[in-house]
């Protein structure tokens, strides 16, 4: 079923298609005659703005099915205050099992000075360091690095949208620094990096 706004935002746009085509043909009769080009002006207006308000309506019907879709696998909170829900450390530490060989993609990844796109993917003992262009499929994805969690830092600072961890590779000290769009996926690739507390 279809939500109120776009059902109006529908209804719109079937009007304005209408109005365009009855605009142009009265507007396009003329003592002369019928000229074509008044008449176009006029139609070609209402489908421009018809199909706008009919795209609008369709983006806010396809945004209510991904929220209602979103809505059924999570479970019911109230309000904004759920987000910031206190989670003990055993709960935490039992999410962090559960992810073992997790993936998390779409990161710009930065070790020391080099910058790709790419992702992460966790094993028990390691973090690979995966480059993937946009258009790349992810089967095509380039192993860059695997990095030992024992060799990662326990502490991480920040620079701009950036976590870095230092990690110690052949004796020096090296930089591993990402920064995602999806603000949930920061704490979760910071407790997989420092996994090996919990052991």
């Amino acid at each position: 079923m279809r939500n109120v706004i776009s059902t109006w935002l529908m209804g719109i746009g079937i009007l304005l298609l209408a109005i365009g085509f009855i605009t142009g043909l009265l507007f396009g009769i003329n003592d002369d005659g019928f000229h074509l080009i008044t008449a176009l002006y006029w139609w070609l207006s209402g489908v421009t703005a018809g199909f706008i308000f009919i795209g609008l309506s369709e983006m806010v019907n396809l945004l209510q099915k991904l929220v209602n879709r979103f809505n059924a696998d999570q479970p019911v909170q109230s309000g904004i205050l759920s987000m910031f829900q206190s989670t003990s450390s055993s709960s935490v530490e039992k999410k962090i099992a559960e992810a073992a060989d997790a993936k998390i993609k779409d990161l710009t990844i930065l070790i020391d000075d080099v910058r790709f796109k790419g992702f992460f993917v966790f094993t028990d003992d390691a973090v690979r360091v995966m480059k993937k262009s946009l258009f790349q499929a992810e089967s095509e994805a380039v192993l860059i690095k695997e990095i030992g969690k024992d060799s990662l830092s326990l502490d991480f600072e920040r620079d701009d949208d950036y976590v870095i961890f230092p990690f110690t590779e052949g004796g020096s000290m090296h930089k591993l620094a990402f920064k995602t769009y999806n603000i949930y996926d920061y704490e979760r690739i910071i407790n997989l990096l420092k996994q090996r507390e919990s052991r």
